[in-house]
């Protein structure tokens, strides 16, 4: 299993639009898991790195070696970018909200092959596929909001009125 570097792409099926949904969706649902995959190994995998290095540490102090100097330095600065990384990747995070949209989706997914989304209408199957997809776009949006909404704001902080006036800026907290 690869790193998938963009996002799933609708195309075309020459089945037509309910066999093209039904692929973006899978298409989707393979996207989640793989990233929420590989956010879990970043996460575990960095902690480890910190742990082990960090714990390393004093055991480097204690011993006489040549180049002593160097390996300490090195070791503080693998702990310090790995723990860096981790706090602007927030793979923690991520790793949760994937997962959980990755579940979202195949539950909505299922639900559809099981014919409760949508096809109540004389329309029948574009109807459905038409409530699938819209279904797949607002679990998308929530996790896209959820995300960012706690994302730190590396910025200064926001400016208040001179006057005192207005209502206070929240987002500098």
């Amino acid at each position: 299993m690869g790193i998938r570097a963009t996002a799933p792409r609708w195309r075309n099926s020459e089945e037509g639009f309910t066999a093209a949904a039904e692929r973006y969706v899978l298409d989707v649902i393979d996207f989640y898991d793989a990233r929420a995959g590989w956010h879990r190994r970043l996460y575990r995998l960095s902690g480890a790195v910190v742990i082990l290095v960090g714990a390393a540490l004093p055991v480097l102090t204690a011993l006489d070696f040549p180049g002593k100097s160097a390996a300490i330095a090195g070791a503080g600065f693998l702990v310090a970018i790995t723990t860096a990384l981790k706090g602007l990747y927030r793979w923690d995070v991520s790793w949760i909200l994937l997962r959980e949209t990755e579940i979202e989706l195949t539950r909505v997914y299922l639900a559809w092959r099981a014919g409760g989304l949508g096809h109540d209408r004389s329309d029948g199957p574009s109807r459905s596929a038409n409530a699938l997809l819209d279904a797949v776009f607002r679990i998308r949006r929530r996790e896209s909001s959820e995300f960012f909404k706690n994302l730190p704001d590396p910025g200064p902080a926001a400016v208040q009125p001179v006057n005192g006036g207005g209502t206070p800026n929240h987002a500098a907290r």
